[in-house]
């Protein structure tokens, strides 16, 4: 099977909401599955807060590493949505009225009968050159500037967002991922889980216990992001060798 090159990406959580516990986050494993069925790896996910200095220190920081940033958070008509201008900041670029934003504002707007206000004019401004992410839920549009993919953070958004994204980057590697329950403890299979591992190339195998009030067993996950074939003849022999010891 030839051999892919996988897109990497990380993801940045913004908002003080998220650090002082006030709001759960419910990005995070949505974005984490959507990527990993879509063939990207995330290799990285962090919570930062509202700060200006903070936000252009790890966008600079994660911009060489990775192919895709990710952010959710602060891009909407308050005081302390500043990742737009932000990340303006970090890569030297102008912070103005995007035009094409402006006018899928006064659309929505328009259509809820409600007045374009100045703070929310606010939801327009982004770094120069950057192309918008369509937002079918409330009209402001995230935007992406060279790897920067920019969402708000509200999950219903997160959502219609990602599939914007999805549909902009067009990564075609799928990545291949089955799972084997077993009422067995992690301890009587460790060894065949490690035989397969080293085994089957390409091949990563996880092991997460399963406890209802007490421990149940075992949720082994076999996946692989380049060889479905091996990853297949790892599940058949993880199988064969636990029924051996049932």
């Amino acid at each position: 099977m030839s051999q892919k090159k996988i897109k990497t990406a990380s993801l940045v959580i913004i908002g003080n909401e998220i650090l002082s516990g006030r709001t759960q986050d419910k990005n995070i494993n949505y974005i984490a599955k959507e990527l990993f069925k879509s063939g990207i790896s995330l290799k990285f996910i962090c919570v930062i807060p509202d700060l200006q200095k903070q936000i252009i220190k790890t966008i600079k920081n994660l911009k060489k590493s990775y192919d895709f940033i990710l952010t959710t958070g602060g891009i909407g008509p308050t005081h302390d949505d500043i990742t737009a201008e932000s990340i303006s900041i970090a890569l030297k670029k102008k912070y103005l009225l995007h035009k094409g934003a402006h006018k899928e504002l006064k659309k929505y707007y328009k259509k809820v009968n409600s007045e374009l206000t100045q703070s929310r004019m606010k939801m327009a401004y982004m770094p120069v050159g950057s192309k918008l992410i369509k937002n079918s839920v409330s009209g402001a549009p995230g935007f992406n500037i060279e790897n920067i993919y920019v969402f708000a953070g509200i999950p219903s958004i997160v959502k219609a967002m990602m599939k914007e994204f999805l549909k902009m980057i067009k990564v075609k590697n799928k990545f291949y991922s089955s799972s084997i329950v077993t009422k067995l403890f992690e301890s009587k299979i460790a060894h065949i889980l490690e035989r397969a591992e080293k085994s089957f190339k390409d091949v990563s195998i996880g092991s997460y216990p399963i406890f209802d009030g007490k421990p149940k067993g075992v949720e082994v996950v076999i996946s692989s992001m380049t060889n479905k074939n091996n990853a297949m003849s790892a599940r058949k022999y993880i199988l064969r060798e636990i029924n051996k010891i049932i």
